[in-house]
């Protein structure tokens, strides 16, 4: 519409240009009308120039529109009480339009704005920067990991490390690293993760920091306090049995000092005493056993990776268990997607991590009825997790946290080392175990390759 109405206006003021001539060739032949002829003149010269002012004031108009948009100048105003409507509704539609860029532009301001303070709050070091190490982004947790000021680029960061401007550029994306840095004699503890991308025709890549150093360091010594409470309820459980016997049996024999041994030493005292000694020996045992288990904790065999068919190794472990299973009336059964999967792993320590799992399963089942068990897969290949589930007791709340833990068990005949042994194997193939439970449903352990 406003098109429309600019294009009859010039179409008019063109007929009108062009009747002028008409009409003063008409005029001019008449000698009496000469000052019309003039008139006539001046008025076709005028129209002209109202043409061209007419056009060149659109034209005006739109370059100060389109300079708004260049400069980003959402303040511009254009007049809507204009007389020619064309104009005026020309004007009310760039109003409009450079209304609506002024609330975008206002909206990103915000998201910027609010964008900004978030990376402020993150307690994780951010830096990005482009192939040419120019910094386009660095928050404050980042400054404050690494006590350095404002810089413009990472080559400036040699004050840190010497290689750490390189080591930034030769981060790949998606793989986590841990790095140690001294800082002012302080050990920084970080784990690195970077990412890549690109804006428009620029490539960027942003690196994470995390100080992982108090949670490691949290981590240890909560570890090394369960462990403590462990062996103190074991050597305790070992030693108080070994300590009353012994010292019931040195009263015995204090006490007949100055009697003749033929009168108090009888069959019931030498079977008391074989009986007290025996079981110092049965306790003794089981504590070198207890030490024993800690040392094959600590000294597991370096990983042998090789490919492994699923179904070879299902297979096996359907086998080692079949008169158990039979014997427990447990239904069991195995899924792969296709017979062809394959596993990278070390075939004997992986066994061991099932056979440890199928183990906790039957025994968990023991009071179940319609016992079910299963291992699974996902369709990758070659297979990144292998799922063990079962419907047992299952694993309660107040306990799940503490399954991992060396000799922690809640079995009357359980060592406590399976599960842990099982994580440290896991971890010998970069690689998790994670367990869910909601007793008396379901329980399942999920290893991630």
């Amino acid at each position: 519409m406003i098109y429309r109405r600019f294009y009859i206006g010039i179409i008019v003021q063109v007929i009108l240009i062009s009747l002028t001539p008409v009409l003063f060739l008409f005029v001019h032949a008449r000698e009496y009308m000469v000052v019309t002829t003039y008139s006539l003149a001046v008025l076709w010269v005028l129209q002209i120039v109202y043409l061209l002012h007419y056009v060149n004031k659109t034209n005006r108009d739109l370059s100060r529109f389109f300079d708004a948009f260049q400069y980003q100048d959402s303040t511009l105003v254009f007049n809507e009480q204009k007389k020619d409507k064309a104009f005026k509704n020309l004007h009310q539609s760039f109003n409009h339009i450079i209304n609506a860029f002024g609330k975008v532009k206002i909206e990103k301001e915000k998201d910027f704005i609010f964008f900004q303070h978030t990376l402020e709050l993150v307690g994780i070091g951010l830096l990005a920067f482009d192939t040419e190490g120019n910094v386009k982004l660095c928050n404050s947790s980042f400054k404050e990991l690494f006590l350095v000021e404002d810089f413009s680029n990472i080559s400036d960061l040699e004050c840190i490390d010497q290689e750490f401007p390189d080591f930034l550029k030769r981060t790949k994306s998606g793989k986590q690293k841990l790095r140690n840095y001294l800082v002012k004699n302080r050990i920084l503890k970080l784990a690195v993760k970077a990412t890549s991308f690109r804006l428009e025709d620029e490539q960027l890549k942003v690196v994470a920091f995390q100080d992982i150093k108090n949670a490691v360091d949290k981590g240890e010594m909560d570890a090394m306090h369960k462990l403590i409470r462990v062996f103190a309820h074991e050597i305790t459980n070992s030693v108080s049995p070994i300590s009353m016997l012994s010292g019931s049996l040195i009263e015995l024999y204090q006490n007949h000092e100055e009697k003749s041994k033929d009168d108090w030493i009888d069959e019931g005292t030498i079977s008391n005493t074989i009986m007290g000694l025996s079981t110092i020996r049965k306790r003794s045992k089981g504590l070198l056993a207890f030490v024993d288990e800690y040392k094959n904790l600590t000294h597991l065999p370096k990983p042998n990776f090789e490919l492994i068919p699923m179904e070879k190794l299902f297979m096996q472990i359907e086998t080692l268990f079949k008169e158990e299973l039979k014997a427990e009336q447990i239904e069991f059964t195995y899924h792969l997607p296709s017979k062809d999967q394959e596993l990278i792993a070390d075939e004997k320590l992986i066994t061991q991590v099932l056979i440890n799992l199928v183990r906790n399963s039957i025994d968990a089942m023991k009071e179940t009825e319609n016992k079910t068990l299963s291992i699974s897969t996902g369709e990758a290949n070659p297979v990144n997790f292998i799922i063990i589930r079962d419907n047992g007791a299952g694993i309660p709340d107040d306990v799940i946290d503490n399954v991992f833990t060396p000799f922690f068990t809640t079995k009357e005949k359980g060592s406590g080392i399976g599960l842990n042994l099982s994580r440290q194997i896991m971890r010998l193939h970069s690689g998790t175990i994670a367990v869910r439970s909601k007793p008396n449903r379901l329980t399942e352990f999920t290893l991630q390759f």
